[in-house]
């Protein structure tokens, strides 16, 4: 039994170095190899695993730091409406964390703000404490931070909306912008299938052209007849072609 015992312990602790070696992301499965109903062995087979739940306060915390940095840098600068940005991660902490969310605050503001007294961001969280909130939307952070479509777009920004343009009218810009790179993709399908763009059709097109006027027929006429090409050479001389029924 002790033998038993101790072999099982070293299978245990192989298992870390087991977990080690493999890829982060990645997970191992063991399918059966069949022929019919004959089990000729296992086989292991890495599978890449599901990523983890998106979290919408997580995201837009991502967010307003990628504004932070585009408009100022590693930290917050000194400045009167520096602590927008407290109050609207305490908005957002409060109504994911609950009772939780002021060493998240905290931490975050510790971060962003160095320069902030404890008192300053004790302050702010007490008076997010006061209102009953309920979860931001995209345009009242937009408004909060003073977000433009122009930065918003620049940034690629998707959880805050703009203070300057509403939901509404972003919705129809997008599905325009959808139109244009679809209708841009399947401009370049058609001309890697060979098929002519429409200056290079309509400028050898028989519209554009007009052979029949140097027969001095219609093009009715002309179709009727064969659609004849005129000498290009017969025509500069003569002008207009006679062509017998």
């Amino acid at each position: 039994m002790a033998c038993l015992v101790g072999a099982d312990e070293a299978t245990q602790s192989e298992k870390p170095a087991v977990k080690a070696d493999r890829p982060d992301g990645l997970a191992r499965d063991v399918s059966a190899i069949k022929v019919g109903d004959c089990l000729l062995g296992y086989k292991a087979v890495q599978r890449r695993m599901r990523a983890s739940r998106w979290n919408h306060f997580r995201g837009r915390m991502r967010e307003i730091e990628k504004l932070i940095r585009h408009r100022h840098g590693d930290i917050v600068p000194e400045a009167d409406d520096a602590l927008i940005y407290v109050e609207v991660i305490a908005s957002l902490a409060l109504v994911e964390f609950k009772e939780e969310f002021v060493d998240v605050v905290l931490n975050w503001a510790t971060r962003w703000l160095p320069w902030a007294g404890k008192a300053e961001i004790e302050e702010v969280i007490y008076e997010r404490t006061k209102l009953r909130f309920s979860p931001l939307s995209a345009d009242a952070l937009g408004h909060a931070l003073h977000l433009s479509y122009a930065e918003r777009s620049a940034l690629n920004i998707r959880t805050i909306g703009a203070f300057d343009v509403p939901k509404r009218k972003r919705a129809k810009l997008q599905k325009e912008k959808r139109r244009q790179r679809d209708r841009a993709r399947k401009e370049e399908q058609r001309r890697a299938a060979g098929a002519l763009s429409r200056a290079d059709y309509l400028a050898n097109s028989f519209s554009q052209a007009r052979p029949w006027e140097a027969f001095g027929i219609s093009r009715r006429t002309w179709e009727r007849r064969g659609k004849p090409m005129p000498d290009p050479e017969t025509i500069s001389d003569c002008g207009s072609i006679s062509l017998a029924a």
